[in-house]
Protein backbone atom coordinates (compact mmCIF):
# COMPACT_ATOMS: atom_id res chain seq x y z
CA UNK A 1 0.00 0.00 0.00
CA UNK A 2 1.39 3.45 -0.55
CA UNK A 3 1.92 5.09 2.48
CA UNK A 4 -0.11 8.21 3.03
CA UNK A 5 1.18 11.64 3.51
CA UNK A 6 1.02 14.02 6.82
CA UNK A 7 0.65 16.79 4.58
CA UNK A 8 -2.69 16.98 1.86
CA UNK A 9 -1.77 17.15 -1.48
CA UNK A 10 -2.49 21.15 -1.93
CA UNK A 11 -0.29 21.65 0.76
CA UNK A 12 2.71 19.59 -0.76
CA UNK A 13 2.35 21.18 -4.21
CA UNK A 14 1.68 24.91 -2.85
CA UNK A 15 5.38 24.26 -0.99
CA UNK A 16 6.91 22.75 -3.89
CA UNK A 17 6.13 25.71 -5.64
CA UNK A 18 6.94 28.21 -3.31
CA UNK A 19 10.59 26.97 -2.50
CA UNK A 20 10.99 26.91 -6.18
CA UNK A 21 10.62 30.07 -6.17
CA UNK A 22 12.84 30.71 -3.33
CA UNK A 23 15.37 29.03 -5.60
CA UNK A 24 15.62 31.16 -8.50
CA UNK A 25 15.36 34.32 -6.20
CA UNK A 26 18.68 32.84 -3.85
CA UNK A 27 20.27 32.17 -7.19
CA UNK A 28 19.93 35.48 -8.55
CA UNK A 29 20.65 37.12 -5.22
CA UNK A 30 23.98 35.26 -5.01
CA UNK A 31 24.90 36.35 -9.26
CA UNK A 32 28.14 38.02 -8.16
CA UNK A 33 29.09 35.84 -5.70
CA UNK A 34 32.03 32.48 -6.42
CA UNK A 35 31.13 29.77 -7.83
CA UNK A 36 31.78 27.81 -4.95
CA UNK A 37 30.05 30.12 -2.66
CA UNK A 38 27.37 29.27 -4.66
CA UNK A 39 27.72 25.85 -4.90
CA UNK A 40 27.19 25.70 -0.76
CA UNK A 41 24.26 27.76 -0.86
CA UNK A 42 22.15 25.44 -2.91
CA UNK A 43 23.56 22.81 -1.41
CA UNK A 44 22.41 23.92 2.02
CA UNK A 45 19.03 24.93 0.82
CA UNK A 46 18.45 21.69 -0.92
CA UNK A 47 19.23 19.72 2.38
CA UNK A 48 16.00 22.36 3.52
CA UNK A 49 14.21 21.26 0.86
CA UNK A 50 14.57 17.33 1.34
CA UNK A 51 13.68 17.78 4.88
CA UNK A 52 10.75 19.31 4.11
CA UNK A 53 9.53 17.23 2.09
CA UNK A 54 10.27 14.02 5.22
CA UNK A 55 8.02 16.40 7.36
CA UNK A 56 5.25 16.64 4.49
CA UNK A 57 5.79 12.25 3.99
CA UNK A 58 6.96 11.33 7.39
CA UNK A 59 9.70 9.14 5.46
CA UNK A 60 10.87 9.00 1.97
CA UNK A 61 9.41 5.84 1.35
CA UNK A 62 7.05 5.41 -1.11
CA UNK A 63 4.96 2.14 0.07
CA UNK A 64 4.64 0.29 3.25
CA UNK A 65 6.18 -2.49 1.20
CA UNK A 66 8.47 -2.84 -1.94
CA UNK A 67 6.49 -3.94 -5.07
CA UNK A 68 6.77 -7.63 -6.25
CA UNK A 69 9.84 -8.24 -8.68
CA UNK A 70 7.44 -10.21 -10.71
CA UNK A 71 9.12 -11.80 -14.62
CA UNK A 72 7.53 -9.03 -16.66
CA UNK A 73 8.41 -6.55 -14.44
CA UNK A 74 11.86 -6.89 -14.27
CA UNK A 75 11.96 -7.62 -18.11
CA UNK A 76 11.15 -3.99 -17.91
CA UNK A 77 13.27 -2.85 -15.59
CA UNK A 78 16.22 -4.59 -17.31
CA UNK A 79 15.01 -2.15 -20.54
CA UNK A 80 15.05 0.72 -18.15
CA UNK A 81 18.43 -0.53 -16.98
CA UNK A 82 20.10 -0.70 -20.54
CA UNK A 83 18.50 2.75 -21.59
CA UNK A 84 19.81 4.37 -18.78
CA UNK A 85 23.10 3.10 -19.33
CA UNK A 86 23.13 3.72 -23.06
CA UNK A 87 22.11 7.37 -22.02
CA UNK A 88 25.57 7.84 -20.49
CA UNK A 89 27.50 6.60 -22.92
CA UNK A 90 26.06 8.26 -25.58
CA UNK A 91 26.17 11.88 -23.51
CA UNK A 92 29.88 11.05 -22.56
CA UNK A 93 29.32 10.92 -18.66
CA UNK A 94 32.26 9.06 -17.97
CA UNK A 95 34.40 11.42 -19.72
CA UNK A 96 32.51 14.67 -17.80
CA UNK A 97 33.01 13.00 -14.49
CA UNK A 98 36.74 12.13 -15.27
CA UNK A 99 37.07 15.82 -16.23
CA UNK A 100 35.89 17.11 -13.12
CA UNK A 101 38.64 15.24 -11.37
CA UNK A 102 41.30 17.20 -12.91
CA UNK A 103 39.38 20.45 -12.74
CA UNK A 104 40.58 23.45 -10.88
CA UNK A 105 37.12 23.75 -9.59
CA UNK A 106 36.32 20.40 -8.36
CA UNK A 107 34.34 21.13 -4.99
CA UNK A 108 32.29 23.81 -6.81
CA UNK A 109 31.03 21.20 -9.46
CA UNK A 110 30.67 18.55 -7.68
CA UNK A 111 28.19 20.55 -4.97
CA UNK A 112 26.49 21.74 -7.94
CA UNK A 113 25.73 18.38 -9.62
CA UNK A 114 24.63 17.55 -5.44
CA UNK A 115 22.83 20.28 -4.50
CA UNK A 116 20.68 19.89 -8.35
CA UNK A 117 19.90 16.37 -8.05
CA UNK A 118 18.56 16.66 -4.03
CA UNK A 119 16.54 19.91 -4.94
CA UNK A 120 15.04 18.47 -8.11
CA UNK A 121 14.33 15.30 -6.54
CA UNK A 122 12.87 16.33 -3.13
CA UNK A 123 11.06 18.63 -5.33
CA UNK A 124 9.68 16.44 -8.22
CA UNK A 125 10.17 12.86 -7.13
CA UNK A 126 9.10 14.48 -3.61
CA UNK A 127 6.37 16.90 -3.05
CA UNK A 128 5.16 17.21 -6.76
CA UNK A 129 4.91 13.40 -7.14
CA UNK A 130 3.45 12.58 -3.53
CA UNK A 131 1.21 15.58 -3.97
CA UNK A 132 -0.20 14.04 -7.67
CA UNK A 133 -0.73 10.54 -5.76
CA UNK A 134 -2.58 12.13 -3.46
CA UNK A 135 -5.10 14.03 -5.15
CA UNK A 136 -5.12 10.71 -8.02
CA UNK A 137 -6.01 8.46 -4.13
CA UNK A 138 -8.60 11.59 -3.43
CA UNK A 139 -10.19 11.07 -6.81
CA UNK A 140 -9.57 6.82 -6.82
CA UNK A 141 -8.06 7.44 -10.24
CA UNK A 142 -6.80 4.72 -12.36
CA UNK A 143 -3.08 4.46 -13.32
CA UNK A 144 -2.26 6.61 -10.62
CA UNK A 145 1.39 6.45 -10.02
CA UNK A 146 1.80 6.18 -14.37
CA UNK A 147 -0.40 9.30 -13.98
CA UNK A 148 1.45 11.37 -11.18
CA UNK A 149 4.37 10.61 -12.70
CA UNK A 150 3.87 11.93 -15.63
CA UNK A 151 2.11 15.40 -13.80
CA UNK A 152 5.26 15.67 -12.02
CA UNK A 153 7.56 14.97 -14.96
CA UNK A 154 6.20 18.07 -16.65
CA UNK A 155 6.88 20.16 -14.22
CA UNK A 156 10.11 19.04 -13.75
CA UNK A 157 10.27 19.49 -17.30
CA UNK A 158 8.65 23.11 -17.09
CA UNK A 159 11.27 24.23 -14.40
CA UNK A 160 13.59 23.96 -16.77
CA UNK A 161 12.13 26.67 -19.27
CA UNK A 162 13.93 29.65 -16.41
CA UNK A 163 16.87 28.20 -18.71
CA UNK A 164 15.64 30.45 -21.66
CA UNK A 165 16.82 33.46 -19.54
CA UNK A 166 20.72 32.27 -20.27
CA UNK A 167 20.21 29.67 -22.92
CA UNK A 168 19.56 29.47 -26.16
CA UNK A 169 15.82 28.31 -27.15
CA UNK A 170 17.14 25.35 -28.93
CA UNK A 171 19.32 24.10 -26.23
CA UNK A 172 16.77 24.79 -23.29
CA UNK A 173 13.66 22.82 -25.76
CA UNK A 174 15.54 20.00 -25.71
CA UNK A 175 16.55 19.87 -21.63
CA UNK A 176 12.59 20.55 -21.24
CA UNK A 177 11.95 17.46 -22.95
CA UNK A 178 14.85 15.46 -22.09
CA UNK A 179 14.13 16.19 -18.35
CA UNK A 180 10.04 15.10 -18.79
CA UNK A 181 11.11 11.86 -20.26
CA UNK A 182 14.38 11.57 -17.72
CA UNK A 183 11.62 12.33 -14.92
CA UNK A 184 9.74 9.36 -15.36
CA UNK A 185 12.58 7.16 -15.22
CA UNK A 186 13.49 9.01 -11.67
CA UNK A 187 9.86 7.88 -10.53
CA UNK A 188 10.18 4.49 -11.58
CA UNK A 189 13.49 4.28 -10.14
CA UNK A 190 11.98 6.27 -6.61
CA UNK A 191 8.98 3.47 -6.23
CA UNK A 192 11.21 0.38 -7.31
CA UNK A 193 13.61 1.26 -4.38
CA UNK A 194 11.11 2.68 -1.97
CA UNK A 195 13.37 6.27 -1.20
CA UNK A 196 14.87 9.00 -2.56
CA UNK A 197 19.21 8.01 -2.67
CA UNK A 198 18.97 6.00 -5.80
CA UNK A 199 17.02 8.64 -7.77
CA UNK A 200 19.42 11.10 -6.08
CA UNK A 201 22.56 9.14 -7.08
CA UNK A 202 21.74 8.84 -10.78
CA UNK A 203 20.81 12.43 -11.30
CA UNK A 204 23.97 13.68 -9.51
CA UNK A 205 25.82 11.29 -11.51
CA UNK A 206 24.39 12.50 -14.89
CA UNK A 207 24.93 15.88 -13.75
CA UNK A 208 28.60 15.78 -12.74
CA UNK A 209 30.52 17.27 -14.84
CA UNK A 210 32.61 20.50 -15.23
CA UNK A 211 29.89 23.52 -15.46
CA UNK A 212 31.58 24.63 -18.95
CA UNK A 213 31.08 21.59 -20.42
CA UNK A 214 27.34 20.11 -19.43
CA UNK A 215 26.60 17.02 -21.00
CA UNK A 216 23.07 18.67 -22.19
CA UNK A 217 24.18 21.88 -22.92
CA UNK A 218 25.25 21.24 -26.22
CA UNK A 219 23.24 21.93 -29.36
CA UNK A 220 22.64 18.32 -30.29
CA UNK A 221 20.27 16.72 -33.25
CA UNK A 222 16.72 17.14 -32.48
CA UNK A 223 16.31 13.36 -33.90
CA UNK A 224 19.10 12.05 -32.05
CA UNK A 225 17.08 13.54 -28.75
CA UNK A 226 13.44 12.94 -29.79
CA UNK A 227 15.08 9.27 -29.99
CA UNK A 228 16.90 8.76 -26.98
CA UNK A 229 14.29 10.46 -24.91
CA UNK A 230 11.28 9.05 -26.36
CA UNK A 231 12.55 5.21 -25.58
CA UNK A 232 13.22 6.48 -22.13
CA UNK A 233 9.80 7.78 -21.79
CA UNK A 234 7.95 4.87 -22.91
CA UNK A 235 10.03 2.21 -21.48
CA UNK A 236 9.23 3.66 -17.71
CA UNK A 237 5.87 4.36 -18.07
CA UNK A 238 5.03 1.21 -19.88
CA UNK A 239 7.36 0.10 -16.31
CA UNK A 240 5.25 2.72 -14.33
CA UNK A 241 1.56 0.69 -16.15
CA UNK A 242 2.81 -2.30 -14.70
CA UNK A 243 3.52 -1.29 -10.78
CA UNK A 244 -0.04 0.29 -11.10
CA UNK A 245 -1.42 -2.71 -11.92
CA UNK A 246 0.54 -4.75 -9.71
CA UNK A 247 -1.21 -1.84 -7.16
CA UNK A 248 -4.89 -2.41 -8.37
CA UNK A 249 -4.81 -6.22 -8.21
CA UNK A 250 -3.20 -5.81 -4.19
CA UNK A 251 -6.21 -3.00 -3.40
CA UNK A 252 -8.73 -5.92 -4.83
CA UNK A 253 -7.09 -8.78 -2.45
CA UNK A 254 -7.54 -6.08 0.19
CA UNK A 255 -11.12 -5.83 -0.71
CA UNK A 256 -11.70 -9.29 -0.78
CA UNK A 257 -10.39 -9.86 2.46
CA UNK A 258 -12.48 -7.51 4.06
Amino acid sequence: MIKLNRWQWGRQLQWGIVLFVIFIFLNLFFFDTTAYFKSIANLVFSLITLIIFMISTGSTKFTEKRFKLTRQLLIWLSFCLVVTVSEILIYNIPDNIHTVFTHSQFWANTFFALSAAIFEESLCRGLFFSAFIGLGTYRSSKFNITKSAIYSSLLFGALHSINLLSGSATIVLQQIFSAIAIGTLFVVIRVVTNGLFFPILLHFVLDWGPLTSYSYNTDSSWVLTLTIFTIIFVVSTKTLSLLDQQLQHLLIEIEKVK
